[in-house]
This record gives structure tokens, sequence and C-alpha cells, in this order.
């Protein structure tokens, strides 16, 4: 199967985008830029400037320690590189007719629109850094510290749907290796990397028929959230769950979060 990724331009995209080309037919990287909106500190006091531009200040420097040594996206592989908001598009489609693509991965793009999934339905496959249903939207990984939650940090490997996160699950996976003196952006990069090794495997097997995907049942537990919730106060509150034992309370009782909070894991046929 010839597979094209969807992807954005930081390290960690271009990490998993060589985990894909190390064991899939990876025939072109699609690769669209973040949008600066969710980085804008304009609009706060200087306390919350320093606060939010401090968060990504060190998400770079955990990015650089975690996927330094991938500084580039696979070398033999066609990249082509659109603006943010541009991938929904006929030139999409045209690119994608160009290298005769049969099944589309994504990781960290805008949401894919129906001008992309009808001409590849079940055709596409996204991997969404949090646990479908509880966490969908934006900042998937975050807010469950937001919300003193870590049974609910993990990955989920779904077929793209036009209504977000809410496709059949493939796989999910959640982070086991949680400690003390994590920080948000080493809890988010540790799942990354894992996630990464998990990705082409579970695709793989779907693509040679080894997975039934199950469809996602709605809950009350379900939270999705959007650009607009991730705000000073937001990344203050993560902040004051990790300072005041979180994830070591977490810990104590993760058995009992767990078992309300149960994951799907690839179904073989």
């Amino acid at each position: 199967m010839r597979i094209a990724l969807f992807t954005s331009t930081h390290l960690r995209h271009k990490y998993i985008a060589a985990q894909l080309k190390a064991q899939l037919n990876l025939v072109v990287v699609i690769t669209e830029e973040k949008s600066k909106k969710i980085e804008d500190s304009s609009a706060y006091n200087t306390e919350d400037q320093h606060l939010l531009d401090t968060h990504f200040k060190d998400r770079t420097a955990a990015e650089e320690q975690f996927f330094g040594t991938f500084k580039q996206f696979p070398n033999d592989t066609p990249h082509v590189s659109l603006a943010f908001g541009t991938i929904n598009s006929e030139q999409t489609l045209r690119y994608l007719e160009e290298y005769k693509v049969d099944y589309i991965l994504l990781f960290g793009t805008s949401i894919i629109k129906p001008i992309i999934l009808e001409k590849f339905p079940n055709k596409v496959i996204n991997l969404h850094l949090g646990l479908s249903p509880y966490y969908k939207g934006s900042g998937t990984n975050f807010f469950p510290i937001v919300n003193n939650e870590f049974e609910c940090i993990g990955a989920t490997i779904h077929i793209a749907t036009v209504k977000v996160d809410a496709g059949g699950i493939l796989h999910q996976l959640r982070l086991e290796e949680l400690y003390k003196e994590d920080t948000i952006h080493s809890i988010g990069n540790r799942l990354i990397k894992k996630a990464g090794v998990l990705y082409p495997k579970i695709v793989k097997d779907f693509l040679e028929s080894k997975i039934v995907p199950i469809l996602q049942e709605d809950t009350k537990l379900s939270k999705e959230y959007r650009i607009k919730d991730f705000t000073p106060e937001a990344i203050r509150k993560a902040h004051n769950v990790l300072a005041n034992r979180g994830i070591v309370l977490y810990l104590e009782q993760a058995h009992l979060h767990k078992t309300n909070k149960p994951i799907i894991t690839a179904s073989y046929e």
C-alpha cells in the first residue's frame, strides 16, 4: 500500500515520520504549518505573558531532548509543504493523485474535512494524542493534567471521520510510565515516543486485515477542548496539580482510576 503522511514540521512530527518510514511504504510527507494563534500572548498581562511564553520555550527544549536527532524528514521521501489552513484543498488531492496514494496517516494536522475523507473512505487513520472518547479536540494530554485525571493520558489510533476523534478505534495506549518529577512536557514527549513505536505496527496489522476497528461508545465522561481553552490559567492549574503531588497520589490508586476509564486494545481477527 502506498501511504501519505499528513503532519506538521516540529521535531515530534519528524520523529513520527521516521518511525512510519521504517516499517511502511511511505511515498510522500505532506506538512501543514502550525497555527501561531495558540502561542500568541499579546492579549494577556505581563505575568500571564511570561507564563505562556515560558511554557512554549520549555516545550521546545523538552522536544529537543527527546527528538533532537530527528532534524529532517526521511531523505528519500518526497516532502510537500503547505501553509496553515490549506491542507483541505484540491491542491492536496492533486498531490495524492500524483503519488498514487492508497492510505493517509495523520499526526498533528488541522481537522481533515470531507474533501479528503470522501475520496479516501475508511482509508484515513489518525494518531490522536489523547484517549477517546474521554478527551477529544485540542490539548488532550494537557487537560487531563489540569483536571487531575492522569489515567486519561494516552493515545488513540483510529479511523478518521467527519466527527472529530470519533472514528472506529484500532488501538489505544495509556501512558503507564509516570514519575513524581515529571513535567507537562516530559509526560507529553514520553507518550509521543511510545506512540511512535506503536503507530506503524498497528497500521501494518490493519492493512493486513488483522485488526477490526471498534466503534466508540458515547459516555458522559467525555470532554472536548479547543485552542481557546488553552490559557495561562489552565497552565497554572496544571502546574499546581503536579506541584501538589498529583502524580504520586494518582499512582497510589492507579488501578481504580484505570478501571473507571477502560481503553480499547487491538482486536485481532
